[in-house]
């Protein structure tokens, strides 16, 4: 009885020593981010601020795995959380800038419309020549009257 009894406390002793804390998962999200892993970072980041909801430190990690992984929204929700939590942090700030800026809503570059409209130019310039060609055999085809 005494064995099974010191048997369960060493069990319930070694369970508790694995038990991850929120420093843990931030942890192992900063390996996985600094190994170019964004997608099982997020993960981590989000287990660490779901134990500990005023980790400003993953919120802001977890906002920055978004931004690699393409998830601007999330980006943006997961730093805005994190300035919240700490706003003396114009690092971050000028991050979180700097994703407002070059989201998907950011203007286009000039090159880039320049590209647009000399795609549209020639789109249009090959539409003029079918419908003039189709029109000059058109022409061929039937007789006038006179």
């Amino acid at each position: 009885m005494g064995k099974a009894i010191l048997g369960l406390v060493l069990f319930f002793l070694a369970a508790s020593a694995r038990a991850t804390s929120p420093e843990d998962f931030y942890n192992a999200g900063m390996d996985l981010f600094k190994n170019h892993d964004y997608e099982k970072a997020v993960q981590y980041f989000h287990a660490a601020v779901e134990e500990r909801p005023d980790y400003w430190q993953a919120y802001q990690f977890l906002g920055e795995a978004y931004y690699q992984t393409a998830n601007r929204t999330e980006a943006v929700v997961a730093m805005e959380q994190s300035l919240k939590l700490h706003p003396n942090n114009p690092d971050l700030r000028k991050f979180l800038s700097k994703i407002r800026d070059n989201g998907p809503w950011e203007p286009r570059s000039l090159l880039s419309n320049v590209l647009s409209i000399l795609a549209i130019l020639i789109s249009l310039f090959t539409l003029g020549w079918t419908l003039w060609s189709q029109r000059k055999t058109s022409r061929g085809n039937n007789p006038t009257r006179t």
